[in-house]
């Protein structure tokens, strides 16, 4: 949400993966949302996930387990 927001996906599902924006190419097992800014901050190393998640900035819909072990991984 916010400034230049938009729905942006990442694919660990698929051989070799993917991430774009728009729809996924597949049916997502978890979905984050959050505002532009605070996600920049995240995938910068600047907010850490779980502090996001519990001061309420990242909201989580679907497998959180799965979403843990692939952010891990992808941070």
């Amino acid at each position: 949400s916010g400034d230049d927001g938009g729905t942006w996906y990442i694919d660990l599902k698929t051989k070799g993966g993917s991430a774009g924006f728009g729809k996924p190419p597949v049916t997502a097992d978890v979905v984050m949302s959050m505002s532009s800014a605070d996600f920049v901050k995240m995938f910068t190393g600047k907010l850490k996930p779980t502090l996001a998640f519990m001061s309420a900035k990242l909201s989580v819909k679907g497998d959180t387990v799965l979403l843990a072990m692939s952010l891990e991984k992808m941070l």
